[in-house]
């Protein structure tokens, strides 16, 4: 079938199911459909009337002409024609189908109808041409009167309009030329395209007329003249009345046409053409008759004759249509017989098509008339939507929706200075708020050293602004509420970053009392910040959207945060919806910049990046923004955009620039009476612009007067600054606040709330560059030292840190004299503490670092107390930002200086703290016990089992000096500076030991608890008497042990948590809940609240069922992390991810908190805990068969386990254990030797060696069966005896263990009978205390029992218990390789079933395909007599 032109099937198929209708009867059906009593004012209607009838006809027909409804259904018309005659070109072959170009063409369209409603085109629509903001110029009578009658509103406004405008006549599915029956198909083929857009012009100028043909047109020769009737119509055009609003109404007469005289001759182009059978090749020719109006018969050829001339389209004008629509339709028309009689006329038809879709997409910019009253005293205005980068903005919408419909993903848009990046930012911000979401925004600033944390306190003030001020009261109460749950009393702190976040919990926040009882206050306060993001975005009612520009600027301590609240938010509640987007110059992705390691950092753990690089503009898209930018065709302005592109090289902020520039210049214009954009390309051409952006903005600047220049200098010496600095300023230097206000005039600056800013980075940059580089020195200095008084005197901590940052930028050299250096070297001192109290311990460093550098020769000697203090404090914040370097030189200088002992020890404590954290921990051990020594604390070279019982039996003598556990809590406080030092050196060794000499560690204990019953209670205490319960607990006395470890938690004042209550409802909980409470009030330490929960939770699973305590290692964790304690933090984690692994939580579950634990441990650099579970990660994966695990033995792993005894025993533990499971026996039996050697005597006790125990136990049975070897034997033997100490304390977690243990030792011994009890009731004790993994575990081993005894069907019925089990566990390797050793020892399976089992695939997400599930529904029914008939 060969389909006629232009018709694609769709098109076909509208065509036969649509109403085809003549242009000019359509144009008159549309336009009395229109309303146009709707359009007038009150002012009007009482003059004339209610009834439109009656008005003027002129007034009828241009009112309905102009409406929205008519203009864009005949710019459908239009377009449709055009594509028709675009296809035509690109497809030669059908070409002959169009008409000959004529005056005659309208003659020839057809315009398709829909059945159904089309929507309108809504958006971007304006107040119609004739309303008060958009008068037009033209003094004509006509105008005058239509600009009267329009009232301020759209067509689209009132209900009745858009009942009118889904009427069936403005539902236009399709235009087309249908072809004349006379034409002989030689009509030029199109060559002369111009002919075409000529005739084309015409018929535009008949539709948008509403069917008036032109007077200076001569009619169609071809047939008979018609005679005009008496209202000076043509006989035969006359149209029936039309039904509207249920009513029938006569026709909107058509108006007295102007006509103009034109010269130039007319040309006469008679074409004679002949249309052939079009559709032989059909089967029924007939098919398409009604569609195309084409009678399927041939026939002969006809004349017709059609006069081209130029015409004017001032009618048009005056009937009050948009006056680029009448441009496009007038250089349409000057295309006349080829010859092009304006500069702007087309030339060829792609652009027309091109215009047009234009219009319907944009009308407000291309078809609509500009507010030329407006646009006089603007000039020109750069907008977010002239930068048109629609490909990156739906990238990053694409990436927020993702994010708030709980994906873990970010997106960071990256390019070079003025590329468009906070421009692209903030159209998604518009995207993102007009869906309902909430957009903060904050920036950071190269030059400007505020207040800490600034870009995130900006935009988290923002959004407690908004939060109280949008009517989100609803939210607010729920959000205020969940924030003072998740903050608790450390809101304080937070407060002093974010002040109006007291706007939402309330004023009272800031009556607590402070506690700076904090191990690291800038962990704290990242804690914090991650606490509230979780809140907003899972409570605020709308999603949050956080933008921070200018990453690359960053500081160390916003960096870290940013990273924390990355990787928090994705473990954040399910219905969280936040999304983090970040702008950054292209050297913030360098592989050294900290954000780029922060990205590398988040990927880790599944956190996605959507990397948004923007380039600069082509020469297309730059004429794409000069046409958005004049309103003008992109033909128009492709001349003026090539000579920007030359200028700019398509840099959009150069681009904005000397736009703004040009028209300044009035070298680009707005012309009045072409109602447009002008400009002197010749002009423009020869004007000398810089090669560079830079420079070009430094030239600009240097235009404006000098005292605007000189202000602007001062201004980007802060980068933005508030009201008060400027105000400060103002006093001390004067006209300022003036010149400022000429450049916000003159577009250079922003002004915010009273606060200046400039345009762009980049505009600072030039303003800055143009202080000579010697003199910026002294103008920091300068102006730093103006700002101090005032700062103290309002007390403003803000402008405390911009004085004294810009006194250090401009450093030592700008001092006058000693007594000058002395008072910065105190105000870097203040500013410093301040900034510790807001946990910004990078900028503290930078201020006490700056401080020491302001200090003089003989300092130590001459101003002793700044200098100590100076150095501590500075020392202090090198510990917690991880400068070890500095911290090594600083404490060095405390040392050697220090006028007595006790002012080195905190020097000595940070600098053992800073070993052991960078795992150093023999040295950090060695220098602990020798600062003990020196404080009159000796430990002994080595400790023995006797030694140990002897300390222990020393320290129950004295306890029993308190008859009570009220008389222990209410003792009294260590007050000896010296003791209170020494037990935080203790409580440093209390871990390092158990790592490095885990035989010593029970004397570091008792030295704890015994120093505190001698001196009194020190906030290391707790500690002391948790680890005393510990040590109890290992030598058997669990509940005395117990006792202990709840006396230790009772001793945690501050830590203001819900585990207290948790953990003291047990048995007996009551009295020490009591007990606890009465010393609440008297001592506490968040210090080691953290350790203190980590290790009393393990001791409390000897009583409680350990699934019952995992949520507690999570608050400690939380606990330890809002005291800044990430040691503690860490420990609560790796006991949290171990416990749950034996607790036998699902292993997909499992991998996601073991990701969450990877990542802080990378994080923080904590090396001993990284070496303590990646292999127990690896081990999971191994279970699962997951192919993807990207864990890898990290080389200072290796290095690590070398040389530290627990982890190399951890790792042989984790080597046996999947050894075993995979029942690989030589390999198990290596490391289990390995494990037995590296077990050296721990006097710890944590339920993760109960789970070493158990399984070193089975493995020993295993062996001593194949081997016969009485060392196993014993080995086993010991393990039993262990377990059930512990099941004697607590059956729900140790009782199946137990009962699986002496299984084995029956087996071991041929007692058959036995076994196979101890093997059903392991199997009902794991069962009943949700032990799935040991379940699976004991249906194993009793099915190797069962084989072993030639019990092949009981046998083969535990295997596939197992079987079932592990795969429920999530162990699908497992639970595969059970499968196939049971095909391997009893055979092939292909007999039970058609299809064979399946292996169980390895779906880690929890849910099974069906194929899993059949498989498993026929392993429940098959049935022993089946495997036995198998085998």
């Amino acid at each position: 079938v060969t389909l006629p032109l232009g018709d694609k099937v769709e098109d076909l198929k509208l065509k036969m199911t649509s109403k085809s209708i003549p242009l000019r009867e359509w144009a008159e059906r549309a336009l009395e459909t229109i309303d146009v009593s709707a359009l007038a004012n009150e002012s009007f209607t009482s003059s004339f009337g209610a009834d439109s009838f009656s008005w003027p006809a002129d007034i009828r027909r241009s009112l309905a002409l102009s409406s929205d409804i008519y203009l864009t259904s005949a710019l459908k018309v239009a377009r449709s024609l055009t594509n028709q005659i675009c296809e035509a070109e690109e497809d030669g072959g059908c070409q002959q189908l169009l008409p000959t170009p004529g005056t005659n063409w309208a003659d020839s369209v057809t315009v398709h109808l829909s059945d159904n409603p089309i929507d309108m085109y809504e958006g971007d629509l304006q107040p119609l041409p004739f309303s008060p903001q958009n008068r037009r110029s033209d003094p004509r009578e006509l105008q005058d009167m239509l600009n009267s009658l329009i009232p301020d509103h759209s067509l689209f406004e009132k209900e009745d309009d858009v009942e009118g405008a889904t009427s069936a006549y403005h539902n236009v599915a399709l235009a087309e030329f249908v072809s004349s029956p006379n034409n002989d198909g030689n009509n030029g083929s199109l060559k002369d395209k111009t002919q075409c857009i000529y005739s084309l012009g015409i018929v535009f100028y008949d539709l948008f007329s509403g069917g008036e043909r032109h007077p200076d047109i001569t009619p169609q020769i071809n047939s008979k003249p018609r005679a005009m009737d008496e209202s000076g119509g043509v006989e035969g055009d006359a149209v029936e009345p039309v039904q509207y609003h249920g009513q029938a109404r006569e026709p909107i007469p058509r108006g007295d046409s102007c006509t103009f005289d034109l010269s130039g001759k007319l040309n006469i182009l008679d074409k004679i053409g002949d249309v052939g059978d079009l559709f032989e090749n059909l089967d029924d020719g007939r098919l398409f008759d009604n569609v195309l109006q084409i009678p399927n018969k041939k026939r002969g050829p006809q004349i017709i004759g059609s006069t081209m001339r130029s015409v004017s389209v001032d009618p048009l004008r005056l009937k009050g249509l948009p006056v680029r629509l009448c441009d496009l339709i007038g250089n349409m028309i000057d295309c006349v017989n080829g010859d092009l009689s304006g500069d702007e006329a087309y030339r060829n038809m792609s652009d027309v098509r091109s215009d047009l879709q234009l219009m319907l997409d944009k009308p407000s910019r291309f078809l609509y008339d500009m507010d030329l009253d407006k646009v006089a005293v603007t000039g020109l205005q750069l907008d977010e939507a002239v930068f048109d980068r629609e490909m990156d903005l739906s990238t990053l919408q694409n990436s927020y929706r993702r994010s708030i419909s709980g994906e873990n993903e970010c997106a960071i848009i990256v390019g070079s200075s003025g590329i468009g990046k906070t421009v692209l930012a903030n159209r998604l911000g518009s995207f993102a708020s007009a869906l309902g979401g909430l957009f903060l925004s904050g920036k950071f600033d190269q030059l400007q050293h505020a207040k800490p944390f600034s870009a995130l306190a900006s935009a988290f003030n923002e959004y407690c602004d908004k939060m109280s001020s949008e009517g989100r009261s609803s939210h607010l109460q729920v959000v205020a509420s969940k924030l003072r749950i998740a903050l608790g009393r450390e809101a304080l702190h937070l407060v002093k970053v974010i002040p109006n976040l007291s706007i939402i919990l309330g004023e009272h926040v800031g009556e607590h009392d402070e506690d700076q009882d904090c191990v690291d206050a800038q962990k704290r306060l990242q804690y914090l910040l991650c606490q509230f993001v979780g809140v907003i975005s899972s409570f605020s009612g709308a999603p949050v959207t956080l933008f921070l520009d200018d990453l690359q600027w960053a500081d160390a301590a916003s960096i870290s945060a940013i990273n924390q609240i990355l990787l928090v938010s994705r473990s954040l509640h399910a219905k969280r919806q936040f999304f983090f987007l970040g702008s950054s110059r292209e050297e913030g992705m360098l592989e050294e910049h900290p954000f780029k390691n922060m990205l590398s950092s988040i990927s880790l753990i599944g956190v996605h990046a959507t990397i948004v690089k923007l380039a600069c503009m082509d020469k297309e898209m730059t004429n794409t923004m000069v046409s958005d930018l004049l309103c003008l065709s992109p033909r128009l302005t492709r001349p003026l955009s090539e000579i920007i592109f030359h200028k700019t090289k398509g840099s959009p902020l150069f681009f904005s620039q000397l736009m703004i520039s040009l028209c300044k210049d009035n070298l680009v214009r707005l012309s009045l009476s072409r109602r447009r954009w002008e400009w002197d390309e010749e002009k423009i051409l020869s004007r000398k612009l810089p090669d560079d952006v830079a420079t070009f903005l430094t030239s600009t600047i240097g235009r404006l007067p000098q005292e605007v220049q000189t202000a602007l200098e001062t201004l980007s010496c802060f980068g933005a600054t508030d009201c008060v600095v400027i105000e400060a300023l103002e006093t001390k230097f004067g006209n300022l606040i003036g010149p400022l206000e000429v450049a916000v005039a003159e577009g250079v600056l922003d002004k915010i709330n009273g606060s200046y800013s400039f345009g762009h980075d980049r505009l600072q940059e030039a303003a800055y560059n143009m202080i000579q580089p010697e003199d910026r020195c002294i103008f920091h200095f300068k102006y730093g030292v103006a700002l101090v008084p005032r700062s103290l005197e309002l007390q403003d901590d803000g402008m405390l840190f911009v004085a004294t940052s810009q006194i250090n930028r401009g450093g030592p050299a700008a001092v006058k004299d000693a007594e000058q250096a002395l008072l910065i070297a105190n105000l870097n001192l203040t500013a410093g503490l301040k900034a510790m109290e807001l946990s910004d311990f990078s900028s503290a460093f930078s201020f006490f670092d700056n401080g020491i550098s302001f200090l003089r020769k003989r300092h130590w000697q001459e101003h002793y107390d700044l200098s100590l203090q100076l150095f501590e404090n500075c020392s202090k914040c090198a510990l917690v930002i991880g400068d070890i370097t500095s911290l090594s030189l600083l404490s060095e200088q405390i040392i050697t200086f220090s006028k007595s002992f006790e002012e080195k020890l905190n020097a000595m404590y940070n600098t053992v703290s800073a070993l052991a954290y960078a795992s150093q921990l023999p040295e950090s051990v060695n220098r602990s016990i020798l600062v003990l020594s020196q404080l009159g604390e000796t430990l002994p070279e080595s400790c023995s089992e006797s030694d140990t019982k002897f300390y222990i039996e020393q320290t129950n003598v004295m306890l029993k000096g308190f008859a009570t556990d009220g008389e222990l809590i209410n003792y009294k406080t260590m007050d000896d500076p010296n003791k209170i030092m020494a037990m935080k050196f203790y409580a440093r060794l209390e871990l390092s030991f158990q790592m490095t000499k885990p035989a010593a560690q029970p004397i570091v204990t008792m030295k704890m608890v015994q120093l505190s019953i001698a001196r009194g209670m020190s906030p290391m205490s707790p500690l002391g008497f948790t680890y005393f319960g510990q040590l109890l607990a290992r030598l058997g006395d669990i509940r005395e042990g117990c006792r202990y470890v709840r006396i230790g938690r009772n001793l945690l004042d501050r830590i203001g948590s819900k585990v207290l209550a948790r953990l003291g409802d047990i048995r007996e909980g009551c009295r020490y809940v009591r007990i606890g409470r009465n010393l609440l009030d008297r001592i506490g330490s968040k210090e080691v609240a953290g350790e203190v929960i980590a290790t009393g939770t393990q001791i409390m699973c000897f009583l409680e069922p350990v699934q019952a305590t995992l949520e507690i290692h999570v608050q400690g964790h939380d606990t330890a992390m809002a005291a800044g304690d990430t040691h503690a933090a860490l420990y609560n984690s790796a006991c949290y991810v171990a416990t749950s692994f034996w607790a036998g939580t699902k292993l997909s579950v499992w991998r996601k908190q073991y990701a969450q634990a990877h990542r802080l441990g990378e994080e923080h650099s904590h090396l001993t805990f990284l070496a303590h579970i990646i292999q127990l990660e690896k081990n999971v994966s191994m279970l699962m068969g997951t192919k993807d695990s990207n864990v890898t033995e990290i080389q200072y792993v290796q290095d690590l386990r070398e040389g530290n005894p627990h982890a190399s025993y951890t790792f042989a533990l984790q080597k046996m254990y999947i050894s075993f499971m995979l029942r690989e026996y030589e390999q198990m039996k290596a490391f289990a030797e390995k494990y037995f050697d590296f077990n050296l005597h721990t006097w710890a006790l944590l339920y993760l060696h109960t789970a070493h125990t158990f399984y070193a136990g089975l493995v020993s049975f295993w062996v001593y069966r194949q081997s016969n070897d009485p060392m196993w034997a014993e080995r086993a033997r010991k393990a039993k005896f262990m377990m059930k100490k512990w099941a004697d304390c607590n059956e729900w977690n140790f009782q199946n263990k137990l009962l699986l243990l002496e299984a084995e030792e029956a087996f071991c011994y041929n007692d058959i009978d036995s076994a196979k009890s101890l093997y059903e009731k392991a199997l009902s004790s794991a069962r009943e205390h949700r032990f799935i993994h040991e379940e699976a575990l004991t249906h194993e081993l009793a099915g190797h029992f069962f084989l072993e005894i030639e019990m092949k069907d009981t046998a083969v019925e535990h295997f596939m218990q197992a079987h079932e089990k592990y795969h429920s566990w999530g162990a699908v390797a497992k639970s595969n390789a059970l499968f196939e050793f049971v095909q391997q020892v009893l055979g092939t399976m292909s007999s039970l079933d058609a299809s064979p089992l399946p292996n169980f695939s390895s779906s880690t997400d929890g849910h099974e395909d069906d194929g899993v599930k059949n498989a498993r529904k026929r392993t429940s029914e098959w049935s022993a007599d089946t495997w036995d008939k198998s085998v």
